[in-house]
């Protein structure tokens, strides 16, 4: 009940609107009951990613390519945070420390060790590819969300002195949300299989 409370007051009125006091008016409870059952908001708030990270998809075979286990494992959780917006705040200001994350990290682990990478590099490419997911979703739905005009500054611009930002303004403008993602995840794929070979 208090993360079905939790996840509609964040649904409804966004991750600053969650506090203890708000959490048990919605719940129905005083707050000193509240906290009987949870002690910080930061508790409520890692039940709650742990729920919607639950609902990932996560590779059955083991023995699939790793950079098809990493894409799948990725673009799921693109999925779920697109689905889930009021995640993002949690995720990219929090350490999520729920057994639903924890799964995601031993797939990603998994896929990256067959890749040939070890120890540190493992963690070095998960924190890249987890980082450029959430930092890819949280500026796709910013840009949803937005009604300005895209680049409004670039018709000030001089072809002299900005030739190459001018060449690809129209790249630039009709960007595909989507294509830009699966576009850097291979860079990013391209990048563990170097160090892969390397190590």
């Amino acid at each position: 009940m208090i993360v079905d409370a939790a996840a509609k007051l964040v649904a409804e009125q966004g991750f600053d609107a969650l506090s203890m006091r708000r959490l048990a008016k919605e719940c129905g409870v005083g707050v000193m009951t509240l906290y009987g059952y949870v002690r910080t908001k930061d508790e409520v708030l890692q039940a709650l990613a742990n729920r919607l990270l639950s609902t990932l998809e996560l590779s059955a075979d083991d023995d699939a390519p790793w950079d098809e286990r990493v894409a799948q494992v990725v673009r799921s959780l693109r999925s779920v945070f697109l689905a889930h917006p009021e995640l993002l705040p949690i995720a990219a200001t929090q350490r999520l420390d729920g057994e639903a994350a924890y799964r995601g990290a031993e797939a990603l682990f998994g896929a990256l060790s067959a890749a040939g990478l070890a120890g540190e590099q493992v963690t070095h490419a998960f924190y890249a590819l987890t980082s450029f997911t959430i930092g890819s979703v949280q500026r796709e739905v910013g840009l949803e969300r937005s009604d300005g005009a895209q680049f409004p500054g670039l018709r000030g611009l001089s072809r002299e002195e900005f030739p190459q930002v001018i060449e690809l303004a129209g790249h630039l403008v009709t960007a595909n949300a989507e294509a830009t993602f699966n576009a850097g995840l291979e860079l990013l794929i391209a990048g563990i299989a170097a160090m892969g070979r390397s190590a």
